[in-house]
């Protein structure tokens, strides 16, 4: 058990850990992209992962969560050297697509590796503390790679290959982990056949169905970490100190996430009523908008990754067994398509003058989940409080 979660936790973090995480999308600026294109530029990446999913999901099916998973982390790898290499809009454009696969692999094929891998040591019921502690192991990678700004005297160049060699260590870690579950090859037409009963099985459960939309829109309309550096210079942050807001929302996130299954066994309406609390500091973190303000952004940060961590462990909990590929694509793919549409939000805010009209949009969202979740969810569905 102690490999096992050695190596998750070890890919969970180096697949983080990226030094031009909080410069890449100044770069792209830098290079010719405005602000609406850079919110672009985050909806190909999802368009990818959307259209991608079939043969993703046909392919984590065929050979193994493992190998899918190598064959994206090598997509990216290519991403951010093309980046360096053809600092372009097409360049940029490519560089999203090829990312874009990779997030669909890790969504597919990694948090099924880590259900199943849980599972079949015997700590199943362990999985809520292993889901938040990993998603911490996450948020520190995201964190510490915000000293990438720090480094960029060094130049641009260096901190793309200091992330590639963090991918080949993501990968290292992906090879040695003890879990090798027996694979079934699964020819073409079994997958559809698959696909298309795992897609009635959601439908047909309205519990599952309501608990998925409900963990998706939670985990993506408060979404701001690839705004953060844009944010940053607007509220006065020196470009080379940028890191600090993205370091400083991510420490947050890792508080929210780490200690998210004390509260497992939290009712219903309190874990919804917490929803709207994460809208309420958005709005007033952009009322204010400044530096000062940033303990707020930071309650509200806190409070989002752990009410998410509770709901995804939940949607986890309820998935059939033999179905967790196909409805883990499903869900990629919903998660994606709110992606594209809040990041549309965020360009179309950030074109009246300031991106904090856009904060402000997302914290109205969430204000209005939180009275659907409780009006209409949790009188549809009684979550599992264990």
């Amino acid at each position: 058990m102690k490999r096992l979660l050695f190596s998750l936790y070890g890919f969970a973090f180096f697949n983080k850990f990226l030094l031009l995480t909080p410069v890449y999308a100044i770069f792209m600026q830098e290079n010719g992209l405005t602000d609406l294109q850079l919110s672009t530029m985050f909806i190909i990446s999802s368009v990818a992962t959307i259209l991608g999913q079939m043969p993703i999901t046909f392919i984590t099916n065929r050979v193994g969560q493992r190998w899918s998973m190598i064959v994206g982390q090598f997509l990216k790898m290519i991403a951010i050297l093309l980046w360096l290499i053809y600092p372009t809009y097409i360049g940029f454009v490519i560089g999203m697509v090829l990312w874009g696969v990779q997030a669909g692999f890790r969504s597919v094929a990694f948090e099924g590796l880590v259900y199943d891998s849980v599972s079949a040591s015997g700590h199943k019921s362990e999985y809520s503390k292993i889901l938040g502690r990993k998603s911490t192991y996450e948020s520190i990678g995201t964190a510490m790679s915000a000293f990438g700004s720090l480094l960029m005297f060094l130049g641009y160049t260096w901190v793309t290959w200091a992330s590639v060699f963090a991918i080949l260590l993501s990968i290292l870690c992906l090879i040695i982990v003890p879990y090798r579950p027996a694979q079934r090859k699964i020819q073409k037409h079994q997958f559809k056949k698959m696909f298309r009963t795992g897609i009635k099985v959601c439908f047909k459960t309205p519990c599952l169905i309501s608990i998925m939309i409900l963990t998706l829109l939670v985990g993506n309309v408060p979404f701001l970490d690839d705004f953060l550096s844009p944010i940053a210079l607007q509220i006065g942050i020196p470009t080379e100190y940028v890191g600090a807001l993205s370091f400083f929302l991510l420490a947050c996130a890792i508080l929210g996430q780490r200690y998210a299954y004390k509260f497992s066994r939290l009712t219903d309406g309190i874990l919804y009523s917490l929803i709207g609390l994460v809208g309420a500091g958005y709005i007033t973190f952009a009322l204010i908008y400044n530096i000062g303000s940033l303990w707020i952004m930071g309650g509200a940060y806190t409070l989002f990754y752990g009410v998410y961590t509770l709901m995804y462990s939940r949607f986890q909990h309820m998935i059939p067994l033999g179905h967790r590929s196909v409805v883990l694509s499903l869900y990629t793919t919903l998660m994606y398509i709110v992606y594209m549409i809040v990041c549309g939000i965020i360009g179309l805010g950030a074109t009246l003058g300031s991106w904090r009209y856009s904060i402000i949009i997302l914290g109205i969202m969430m204000m209005v989940l939180c009275a659907w979740a409780l009006v209409y969810v949790r009188n549809r569905c009684r979550l599992p409080q264990k």
